[in-house]
């Protein structure tokens, strides 16, 4: 205590003001403990713990100091005191400098704070998008499996279409590889060409089906630089080697960067169109022949009638002799010209000369089969007959009908030679109506540049003296006159005559008409 103005109350002030500073100091700590425990991520309380350790060390070691240095003073100690002072001063400063290193820190500390609080509303904001983000895929989930159902039933619809289409058209579908080899192609496509299974197909190159290179080059050329091909019309060849006449309609396929990959077409078949057309115009062409035909036998058999007669009235006055030889032979050529004009006559007629009944066509078959029989059979060839028992009753004129067979069955004769086989079909095709008569033989065929001009007038292959070449023109007349068609093949088109080893078939259809039709 001091002479001058009492000390005790600073003293007392002293001693309550260190214990409370170290009661708030540990009751802050305790505080700042419970906070980092219930947010043990927040920074902030991190922060506040830490700077809350100091302080609780700063009043410990401050508030512990007063209190030690009152008690000494008290009991009249002052020299231990001083020996204590310096360590509590020490203390004290270490504890200070900790404490101003906290609060210098806070600047720092709200910063990382404020970016902490603006990466947490950056991550609530995430956190909603995300929440609504899976609300919708929640949603996508649930209507997954019925848009699913859907969308799997609209491309099984579409692939059925596609499928139906390129199975049931008649028309040739294919698709090529970037190397044009065949990768598919419709059942039709493969009768169409007259193979049984696609896998006979496929692989091959497209053309090796083109009977011109030049065309198949045309059209890849066509294909490969434009990417397109528009009414292309070619000539394809079947397995058998008989032609097919086809419109192309094509177009490439190419990858990302405009590579050619391969290409996909259409074919439609217009083969019996062009037979037909090409029918047409012979039926013109032989309509007009025989109109001239007509004109030019009329005009010529009556000078013929005149020089035969004579010829035989001056035979009668030479009885042998050179005069009698010469004149022979005019009587004999003269003969022969007449001949060439009733084959004329008969060309260019164009009215029935007999009659047409209902008869039974086989045995009209069978009848010009035993006429030529005997014939065949001292040359060695044999007749092989297949007739159908279902032909109805057909309505011709049997005299010419016969003609027409016997005309066929000769030249076919005539083409065997000796040894071989000439075969006879007879056929009834109820949904079209039409009865069918075809004659094969086996000799060497008809040249493909020959065939299209057998029915014309005076046409023949065979040597001076051996025919007229109107024997396959008047049997057209013929046949067309009944309303029917005569179309010649080399090779046969049908499966079961070519695989009899005919060469050459020709086919007579005539329209089935009821029993008593035209009289």
């Amino acid at each position: 205590m001091s002479s001058g103005l009492p000390l005790l109350p600073i003293y007392l002030v002293e001693f309550w003001g260190s214990c409370l500073m170290i009661a708030l100091s540990l009751a802050a700590f305790r505080y700042a403990r419970r906070l980092v425990r219930l947010e043990p991520k927040r920074v902030i309380w991190a922060y506040l713990f830490w700077l809350c350790m100091a302080l609780v060390a700063l009043a410990v070691s401050r508030g512990f100091a007063h209190i030690v240095r009152l008690f000494l003073l008290f009991f009249n100690q002052p020299e231990m005191w001083r020996r204590l002072a310096p360590y509590s001063g020490g203390l004290n400063s270490i504890t200070f400098v900790a404490v101003a290193v906290l609060t210098f820190y806070y600047e720092n500390m709200r910063a990382v704070t404020d970016r902490v609080r603006q990466d947490a509303r950056t991550l609530a904001r995430t956190n909603r998008e995300l929440e609504e983000a899976q609300g919708k895929l929640r949603h996508l989930n649930l209507n997954l499996e019925q848009r699913v159902e859907e969308r799997t039933r609209e491309l099984a619809l579409s692939e059925q279409k596609f499928r139906h289409l390129f199975e049931g058209t008649k028309d040739l579908i294919f698709f090529c590889d970037e190397n044009t080899r065949l990768t598919d192609l419709n059942a039709s496509g493969v009768a169409l060409l007259g193979y049984d299974r696609k896998e006979e197909v496929v692989g091959r190159p497209l053309a090796a089906f083109f009977r011109d290179e030049e065309k198949w080059a045309r059209f890849h050329c066509r294909l490969s630089a434009q990417g397109e091909v528009a009414d292309f019309e070619a000539d394809w060849q079947r397995r058998d080697g008989s032609p097919l006449y086809l419109i192309l309609t094509a177009s490439a396929i190419r990858d990302e960067r405009g590579a050619f990959q391969g290409s996909e077409g259409i074919a439609k078949d217009l083969t019996h169109f062009r037979q037909v057309t090409e029918q047409l115009i012979h039926s013109e062409k032989m309509a007009s022949v025989g109109q001239l035909a007509a004109g030019v036998a009329h005009e010529i058999n009556t000078p013929l009638g005149v020089i035969l007669g004579y010829s035989q009235l001056l035979a009668e006055d030479f009885a042998e002799g050179e005069v009698r030889e010469t004149l022979a032979i005019i009587e004999k050529q003269t003969k022969v010209c007449k001949r060439i004009v009733s084959d004329l006559l008969k060309f260019s007629r164009n009215t029935v000369a007999g009659e047409k009944r209902a008869a039974d066509l086989n045995g009209t078959v069978e009848e010009a089969l035993t006429m030529v029989e005997h014939t065949l059979n001292l040359d060695h060839i044999y007749l092989q007959r297949a007739f159908s028992p279902e032909v109805p009753l057909v309505s011709f004129d049997a005299e010419r009908l016969r003609q027409v067979l016997v005309n066929i069955l000769t030249n076919a004769h005539h083409a065997v030679g000796t040894e071989g086989i000439i075969g006879v079909w007879t056929r009834f095709n109820g949904h079209c109506g039409e009865a069918e008569i075809v004659i094969g033989d086996t000799g060497p065929g008809i040249p493909s540049e020959v065939i299209g001009r057998i029915f014309d007038p005076f046409f023949t292959t065979k040597g001076v003296g051996k025919g007229t070449g109107l024997g396959l023109s008047v049997s057209f007349g013929i046949v067309r006159e009944h309303g029917g068609r005569i179309e010649a093949f080399s090779p046969p088109r049908d499966p079961k005559v070519l695989a009899a080893g005919m060469q050459t078939a020709f086919h007579i259809t005539l329209p089935v008409e009821p029993a008593g039709g035209e009289g």
